[in-house]
């Protein structure tokens, strides 16, 4: 117990802020996303609030777990493995809405699973076409 005491202080005392030493713990952070050479960017004419809640009922209608950072927009997803055939359950999305006017933001989606990432962006995208009435 004492060990574990030590080494939660040391990473406390480290370079990173304790927020990024918990999301690195727990698998994903913001950085992962941004410094991803291969995440998928996508521009919506919406603000970023209402980006999120729709990220939201995107992933809840895939069955995924999702886990939201509201203060920094940003949420990681995982368990995509009913919907995305070349997944385990840990096989993580992480997902940073950026704000770039009043009603427009940016999203960018990366993943260890490249082609999982363009296969959530896509599903994004889809829910952003209004729905026509027939």
């Amino acid at each position: 117990m004492k060990r574990l005491i030590a080494m939660l202080l040391v990473l406390g005392l480290c370079g990173c802020s304790a927020a990024q030493v918990r999301q690195e713990f727990v698998g994903y952070s913001m950085n992962d996303v941004k410094n991803s050479k291969t995440k998928q960017v996508q521009d919506f004419d919406m603000s970023s609030t209402d980006c999120i809640a729709k990220i939201k009922d995107v992933l809840k209608d895939m069955g995924v777990i999702a886990r939201e950072d509201t203060r920094n927009q940003y949420i990681v997803a995982d368990n995509f493995q009913k919907v995305f055939r070349s997944t385990i359950d840990t096989t993580q999305v992480g997902i940073l809405v950026t704000s770039t006017s009043e009603d427009k933001c940016r999203v960018e989606i990366a993943s260890g699973n490249i082609d999982l990432a363009v296969f959530v962006a896509k599903e994004i995208a889809i829910k952003d076409r209004p729905k026509v009435n027939h």
